[in-house]
């Protein structure tokens, strides 16, 4: 007979574990959420509780849902955290990047700009030129686009300011990422400054976010006493059900005993 591998052996487990969750109706999973990770932590519970009837895994599907619960509004408050962490960085990064960083989004930004409002007799390649020369600071190209622009009621400092913003996306995007070299660079630019990620979110945080953060927590500590009020039952249930064994048993052996005691030995003479 042919030995299981290891991931049938675990296919086989999770598949028992849905079947035994589906037993209570379909699982308390939110659209975006992680369905084989609800599978997984069912079989895990289970394998780590090892119910021994019904009642038990009444008790276990409490566990679970009440831990993915309590998981959800950790997950919750960690997004809400990390939104404002990354909305702060982006707002801090604008003015602490050299001009270097940001020169070709200053130089894509206003390419577009003059393209859109040229005479119709000037090309889309003398727009680029015009833009590149003027981001290399060209005085004679300053000078014209300056000109350009304060005939649409723009000035160079409105498209420096989105280039800015723009990199300071790039980067913090770049950042949730770990790509090392913005990781570096946002270190520097905060140690520069004598700041940490975490006072920019604790000064990004409002009074109302603030409020969020503790009924999210309160919810959070609700799922987790549910949680632990069922582990607790399914504990109170094991002396129990070890002493109805126990009996069982007892009772089984009894029977057996009056069997053998009431059966008249073969071959005995009555008196």
């Amino acid at each position: 007979m042919r030995k299981k591998s290891k991931s049938q052996s675990k296919s086989h487990s999770a598949s028992k574990a849905v079947t035994r969750h589906s037993l209570f109706g379909p699982p308390p999973i939110l659209e975006g959420e992680d369905a084989a990770a609800y599978d997984e932590l069912f079989g895990r519970v289970c394998a780590a509780i090892k119910p021994v009837d019904v009642i038990d895994e009444m008790f276990v599907a409490d566990v679970v849902a009440s831990e993915w619960e309590f998981l959800r509004w950790s997950r919750l408050k960690l997004s809400l955290i990390r939104a404002r962490a990354l909305e702060a960085l982006e707002r801090f990064l604008p003015e602490k990047l050299d001009y270097d960083l940001y020169r070709e989004h200053f130089e894509d930004e206003l390419t577009t700009t003059l393209q859109d409002n040229l005479a119709e007799d000037q090309t889309e390649d003398f727009a680029q030129t015009l833009a590149h020369e003027c981001a290399r600071n060209d005085p004679e190209a300053v000078d014209k686009v300056n000109e350009i622009l304060a005939g649409i009621d723009l000035n160079m400092d409105h498209i420096l300011n989105r280039a800015q913003a723009q990199k300071a996306e790039e980067l913090t995007q770049q950042y949730v990422r770990h790509e090392p070299g913005a990781v570096k660079l946002i270190n520097e630019l905060l140690a520069t400054a004598s700041v940490s990620i975490e006072t920019l979110t604790v000064e990004a945080l409002r009074a109302k976010e603030l409020d969020y953060i503790e009924r999210i927590d309160r919810l959070a500590t609700i799922a987790e006493s549910r949680r632990n009020a069922s582990l607790h039952e399914i504990d109170r249930r094991r002396p129990v059900l070890g002493e109805t064994l126990r009996r069982s048993v007892q009772e089984a052996e009894d029977r057996e005993f009056k069997v053998i005691d009431t059966t008249p030995a073969k071959g005995r003479n009555a008196a």
